[in-house]
């Protein structure tokens, strides 16, 4: 098993993802697929079982559903580090801010949001004015935070994703940067982290969910559902990719029918806006 986690980990992108997270998804492929299962049991060594149609199909269905949780890195963790000393070894604001801007291009969906931060934030400060944000899923989202002081606002951030060693970089790129956070790893397919999250969000005034939903939907049907319960914010603000990765198709707005129902299962009061390629819901708690 060792071995096989560690041969799904050499792959672009999910280096940083903790051995026991990588595992579970595997142990739940083998759950849902004896054939698989059984060759990897059966096999005399991890070289014979990698030279099988049955590991290539692993791999398919691993690497898919890792990248749809966890999101796609655009560099390995080497590039991040050295984005990271230069930030530590300069003071010249203009270098800061053209290095911060690198580390969101180093992950999709920062990269995507790079021309749209402004315009982002400006909407959710006149909206909700954060004094304390909690970012779940957060890949390299909290590094924006400049986006907020522009609007006069300079919120503490608790941010959250899976990788303990992405939070670990993301603490080390607050203290560089003098931005008041902490981080957290939690694994929101799993009930006993969602478990935490009343205690993590009950004084915030907004939890971010950036482009998180629709992929913890692949993982665990309905798992929205629960999240919703236990996130106690005042605000919540949920975003959709419009287009699929890359931008090569378009994903109609009557896709996500299910996240308004169940908007308007809860109760909640909700308004839309939108940038290129992505939907923001600006829900009330």
């Amino acid at each position: 098993m060792d071995d096989l986690v560690e041969s799904l980990k050499s792959k672009k992108g999910l280096s940083t993802l903790d051995d026991d997270f990588v595992r579970d998804k595997i142990e739940r492929i083998f759950a849902s697929n004896n054939i698989i299962k059984r060759k990897f049991h059966s096999s005399a060594s991890f070289k014979q079982f990698s030279k099988s149609q049955e590991h290539e199909e692993l791999q398919k269905r691993i690497r898919k559903e890792l990248r749809a949780i966890y999101g796609v890195f655009q560099t390995d963790e080497s590039d991040r580090m050295k984005l990271l000393t230069r930030l530590r070894t300069t003071h010249d604001d203009t270098e800061r801010r053209e290095i911060v801007d690198g580390l969101l291009g180093t992950h999709t969906s920062t990269k995507e949001r790079l021309p749209h931060y402004d315009e982002i934030y400006s909407v959710l400060c006149e909206k909700i004015s954060p004094e304390t944000v909690v970012d779940l899923g957060c890949g390299m989202n909290p590094l924006a935070h400049h986006y907020f002081a522009q609007h006069n606002c300079w919120p503490t951030i608790l941010a959250s994703d899976i990788s303990a060693d992405d939070m670990k970089f993301l603490d080390e790129c607050f203290a560089a940067l003098s931005i008041p956070g902490k981080t957290v790893a939690l694994d929101l397919t799993k009930d006993d982290d969602i478990a935490k999250l009343p205690a993590l969000t009950k004084d915030a005034d907004v939890t971010l969910l950036f482009k998180l939903l629709d992929s913890l939907e692949e993982a665990k049907r309905h798992i929205s559902y629960k999240l919703f319960d236990n996130i106690k914010s005042k605000w919540i603000v949920a975003s959709f990719p419009t287009k699929s990765l890359g931008g090569k198709k378009n994903i109609a707005r009557a896709g996500r029918s299910w996240f308004e129902r169940l908007l308007a299962r809860k109760g909640l009061a909700w308004e839309t806006f939108s940038v290129e390629n992505e939907l923001f819901y600006v829900i009330k708690k």
